[in-house]
């Protein structure tokens, strides 16, 4: 205020922060000792209601008392997003043996924090079942499935998380979770070179004041 320039002069400018619009989550599961491979795009075994289609007719179902990922995802569960049905469903990874479950919401209103949005998008505890399902994707009966042991309560979950709470790689895009650590990052770093260049001037300030009244006790002396 008193010289026209911040001291000191290196202030960064402020990067503007975007709340959460959007998530993103997904389930893996270990089908080695089964003999279906449920959504693969090669084997012959990913027929009727475990080819691609049906699985992810499944997984996106909003009427299915049974399957689906609106039973694991809470937004999906209170209707505060809604299912990108679109990128959401399944695959097979055949060098691992597993079945990679993925979702896709859009929330309704947006949130500020990792917090909430995981509170939201998070899966909760459990499977997201694609077996024994409520409706009929297929001509085939439950329970034919069931007399010819393709029952999947034995599976191997694979939840090996990081600790954000998410897979590796996760989250609605790893670029909108670095835009905004950055942008975070860069506001804390503002506030601190803010507070800085305050301190500074109180500093500059009260130095001047003292060397002030130091010349007007000598004055006053001679």
């Amino acid at each position: 205020k008193s010289t026209g320039k911040y001291t000191p002069a290196f202030l960064a400018r402020c990067k503007e922060t975007r709340p959460f619009t959007s998530g993103y989550g997904k389930q893996l599961m270990g089908l080695s000792t089964f003999p279906i491979k449920p959504c693969s795009a090669t084997d012959p075994t990913a027929t009727g209601e475990w080819s691609p289609e049906k699985m992810k007719e499944k997984l996106n179902s909003m009427a299915d008392t049974v399957c689906g990922f609106r039973h694991k995802v809470p937004c999906l569960k209170n209707g505060q997003c809604t299912l990108d049905t679109d990128k959401s469903g399944c695959s097979y990874d055949h060098e691992n043996e597993q079945l990679i479950m993925e979702y896709y919401v859009n929330l309704n209103t947006p949130v500020w924090t990792f917090t909430e949005k995981d509170s939201l998008v998070k899966k909760e505890d459990g499977v997201i079942k694609f077996w024994e399902c409520s409706e009929s994707y297929t001509k085939r009966r439950r329970r034919e499935a069931m007399e010819n042991g393709l029952d999947f309560e034995s599976f191997e979950v694979v939840e090996k998380r990081s600790a954000n709470e998410t897979f590796a790689g996760d989250s609605e895009s790893a670029t909108q979770q670095s835009s905004h650590y950055v942008a975070a990052t860069t506001v804390g770093v503002c506030a601190v070179v803010m507070v800085t260049a305050l301190l500074t001037v109180l500093f500059v300030r009260l130095r001047r004041k003292q060397s002030q009244d130091i010349e007007a006790v000598e004055l006053t002396n001679n």
